[in-house]
């Protein structure tokens, strides 16, 4: 599963059957993983210090571009610890969507870093899933994002190699409690099926 934009608005019709595609970080052209739950500890928004989990590194706030398709995305990244707060907008005419606002938490999960990211504005009364969960690495001139991998997702569910609470007939939804998902990504942080660097999009500090 390619990604093709960066940090898009677009919301595509997820045939794995809720209705919400948040393109946080890009615009994937198929369905992908949402989770209802965020990857901190529930009930620490208010007190995100109390997940221990959280961290806050300063060399993701700044100006990242990505190019695909004769359009450039230019993100700004602002932050208030430890909360980072991600605008999109975009040039080009290959260009087609709309600015993006979000909110975005860092975590690392023994030695690998997680971002969790959730719409500022726009999500619809009717949608659950509100949060997406990559698997980012970055220094002071590239940030990368992987997300999980729908497909691999739902075959090792359906297989029962893993353990992981979705929504019914909507593999592609988690359900999982954020301890559960925190679990989850420890475990296969270095799977190169879970997070397959083919889904991995890269930007470069403008």
């Amino acid at each position: 599963m390619s990604l093709s934009g960066v940090f898009g608005s677009r919301r595509i019709s997820r045939i794995c059957g809720i209705a919400l595609a948040l393109s946080a970080m890009f615009v994937v052209p198929a369905c992908w993983v949402s989770s209802i739950n965020p990857l901190y500890d529930l009930g620490t928004f208010d007190h995100p210090h109390n997940d221990t989990d959280m961290v806050f590194d300063p060399s993701l706030i700044g100006s990242w571009t990505a190019t695909d398709d004769k359009c450039t995305t230019l993100l700004t990244i602002t932050a208030d610890d430890p909360f980072y707060d991600l605008r999109s907008s975009y040039f080009g005419e290959g260009c087609g969507e709309d600015k993006s606002h979000y909110h975005a938490i860092l975590l690392k999960l023994d030695s690998h870093y997680f971002l969790d990211l959730s719409p500022v504005d726009g999500v619809c009364d009717m949608c659950l899933a509100m949060h997406e969960i990559f698997l980012a690495n970055f220094d002071k001139t590239t940030f990368s994002v992987t997300p999980i991998d729908s497909d691999w997702l739902k075959r090792s569910l359906d297989a029962k190699k893993v353990t992981l609470a979705t929504l019914e007939n909507d593999s592609a939804t988690l359900a999982a409690s954020s301890k559960d998902l925190k679990a989850f990504c420890r475990e296969f942080a270095e799977s190169t099926e879970v997070f397959k660097p083919g889904s991995t999009e890269t930007l470069k500090r403008k």
